[in-house]
């Protein structure tokens, strides 16, 4: 019964490790195509420039998201305007009425 084991345990060692070389070859074999058709056309866009690209694009997506996520709080905080919106209506009000005081205490004294 051992002996058994240990022959299937031993063709399974050979079948795994004979499939390792087999996937390491294409592999290999694949980078080498990939390469020779790099250097044969220099017009294609080369894998490190692609990986560059996404690298970029992820780092736009994750400026883009956080924005979002800051025009969110903003307006949980503000009641769904923009601050400075909020604030110039404010600012102007207070100004319209502090003007119309102004006005009735000089025509109330005669100054104006």
């Amino acid at each position: 019964m051992e002996v058994f084991i240990a022959g299937a345990i031993t063709a399974l060692i050979g079948v795994l490790s004979g499939q390792g070389v087999v996937i390491a070859t294409r592999s290999k074999q694949e980078t080498a195509r990939l390469s020779a058709i790099e250097r044969s056309l220099p017009e294609l866009i080369t894998r490190s420039e692609v990986q560059n690209a996404f690298a970029q694009v992820a780092q736009i997506e994750a400026q883009r998201m956080a924005q979002q996520q800051q025009a969110a709080r903003q307006a949980a905080v503000f009641g769904g305007q923009a601050p400075s919106q909020s604030m110039n209506k404010q600012i102007n009000e207070q100004l319209a009425s502090l003007s119309e005081r102004i006005s009735a205490i000089n025509d109330q004294f005669g100054l104006g």
